[in-house]
């Protein structure tokens, strides 16, 4: 019941989350992804341990326990290294008279040797044991392994008819095992839902596998195995959704568990590319490529390689989209600066040809007041004698008409200039600072929008790296700020301080001041900090 309650858990959690499941699991994947690392490590502890015991034991019966620990640490994580303590386990084994310890070492290498493609040596080494002679435990686990042995190598050969002859002997194994297996076990329930699943009976596989996750502990290497062949029943019910749900659930527990030796992320990736989401897909099958390199098996590089090779010309093929966009942005951009500097060029111009008008108009009321003065001295000379009056009166009035004349005819000119160029209009909407302003504003704004889109998960992914409660969040209605930005034009490959400062406006001192405060916040060795920007999540 307990192991039930477990099980239901998750997905009761996960319905009432979201309606789509997938959205959460995809989060726990890229958190999965993020701290593999620290799985990694744990994992190599682990083996750390177990070697410095190795080498200080003397007693076989002890050294043949812990090197059969080690070759269960590296089963799914360093092929190569597996068969190395596989190895140390039957030369151990050949010096006790526990005949069961060299068979079952035996039956490791067959496993081991298959998973990694190497059908010669597992046949050869399978061909050595006879099935009589073993326990009913033994004898199970020897037809389960041959089983897999032989079916695997059916799917590598291109012989129709060695492939039709290892299929049906791969069938008889798989018979054989029933025999000698529990009808409650892990093992009875795997082989069962994988021979449903293989005759194309997906939703009388769920059945078992239902029996199957209630018996497996969760987060474990069991239970991701357990919810692959889950998946695979789904898929043969065509019921995508739940296949992809059930690779995640799968992903996640190997991912936590530091399995290199694992199906689940690079099947959910070929899912999600043919679905469209070439980004998610792309950064899911380089780490599993990364985990494949690890495991050092060429039986997975062939699993992997096709389905990679088509996902990074895709992603490839639309990062190349993408940048062609940012430069054809970053020239419409150039192209604006050059028009905003040749206008600025215009208004101080005009301004100067205003400058000069409002200078020839104090000097023309400078020459009014004084000839408003010598208009009054005349009047005053006027009233001195009636015949001087008449005589001048006549000439004041021509004079005055005359300079008004005059004044009328210079202002109207400078109103039509004015009003031509509609100086005061076009120096408010050019202030200089405003318009700088307003076009870094804008630069900003559209090189946040095209950054985002390639990378839509990088604020996540830079907060990640930083210490729990040190996130950096924009403000207001800005999808990056200052600090972001720079670790933005990083992750392009722009690190010099003095670049990233002419780029967004700053100083390089005050350039170098943001990096230094982001690397004091950062949750990994600040001398690595940078390096982890470039590299962030493993192309929508």
């Amino acid at each position: 019941m307990k192991r039930l309650l477990l099980f239901l858990l998750p997905l009761l959690a996960a319905c009432s989350r979201d309606g789509d499941p997938m959205t959460d699991l995809y989060r726990q994947i890229d958190r999965a992804i993020a701290d593999s690392a620290q799985a990694v490590a744990r994992h190599e502890a682990r083996i750390t341990t177990l070697r410095r015991q190795w080498a200080t034991e003397r007693r076989s019966g002890r050294r043949f326990l812990i090197a059969d620990s080690l070759y269960d640490a590296y089963s799914a994580y360093i092929n190569d290294s597996a068969v190395v303590w596989a190895m140390r386990c039957d030369s151990l084994a050949k010096n006790t008279d526990d005949s069961s310890l060299a068979i079952g070492v035996r039956l490791n290498l067959v496993y081991q040797y298959t998973k990694s493609g190497y059908f010669t040596e597992a046949t050869s080494y399978f061909a050595d044991i006879d099935p009589t002679l073993l326990s009913p435990t033994l004898r199970a686990r020897y037809y389960d392994i041959g089983a897999d042995l032989y079916g695997n190598s059916g799917y590598a050969t291109e012989d129709p008819v060695i492939k039709q002859r290892y299929w049906q002997r791969s069938i008889a194994l798989r018979d054989s095992s029933y025999l000698f297996t529990p009808r409650h076990s892990a093992l009875y329930m795997r082989n069962r839902v994988q021979q449903l699943v293989n005759a194309d009976s997906g939703r009388a596989a769920l059945s078992f596998s239902n029996e199957w996750m209630r018996m497996t502990k969760p987060a474990t290497h069991d239970y991701a195995i357990a919810a692959y062949y889950r998946s695979e029943a789904y898929r043969r019910a065509g019921d995508i959704a739940h296949q992809k749900e059930w690779l995640a659930r799968s992903a996640i527990a190997d991912l936590n568990n530091a399995v290199m030796d694992q199906a689940s992320l690079w099947m959910l990736a070929g899912i999600i590319y043919r679905e469209g989401n070439i980004d998610r897909a792309f950064r899911y099958m380089d780490y599993s490529w990364h985990c494949v390199q690890r495991f050092s098996a060429h039986k997975r590089s062939w699993d992997v390689t096709p389905i990679l090779t088509v996902i990074s010309s895709s992603y490839q093929t639309k990062t190349h989209l993408a940048n062609e966009r940012l430069t054809a942005l970053l020239i419409t951009a150039a192209l604006l600066l050059i028009i905003s500097i040749s206008l600025l060029l215009y208004v101080q111009r005009k301004r100067h040809q205003l400058g000069e008008a409002r200078n020839a108009l104090d000097h023309s009321n400078r020459q009014l007041r004084l000839t408003i003065e010598q208009l009054n001295r005349v009047n005053a000379d006027l009233s001195e004698s009636d015949r001087v009056k008449d005589q001048y009166i006549g000439n004041f009035f021509s004079l005055f008409s005359s300079m008004l004349e005059n004044l009328d005819s210079f202002r109207a000119k400078v109103r039509r200039k004015l009003k031509a160029g509609q100086s005061d209009e076009l120096l408010a909407m050019t202030d200089p600072e405003n318009k700088n302003q307003e076009m870094h504003k804008q630069l900003m704004k559209t090189f946040d929008d095209t950054f985002l889109t390639l990378y839509p998960n990088f604020v996540e992914e830079f907060n990640a790296l930083l210490r729990p409660g040190c996130s950096v969040r924009p403000s207001g209605k800005e999808r990056m700020n200052t600090t972001l930005r720079i670790f933005a034009l990083i992750r392009l490959g722009i690190t010099e301080s003095s670049r990233i400062a002419d780029i967004l406006g700053y100083s390089p001192v005050s350039i170098y001041n943001y990096r230094t405060r982001a690397k004091n916040l950062s949750a990994c060795p600040r001398d690595e900090f940078e390096e982890k920007i470039r590299i962030v999540s493993q192309v929508n």
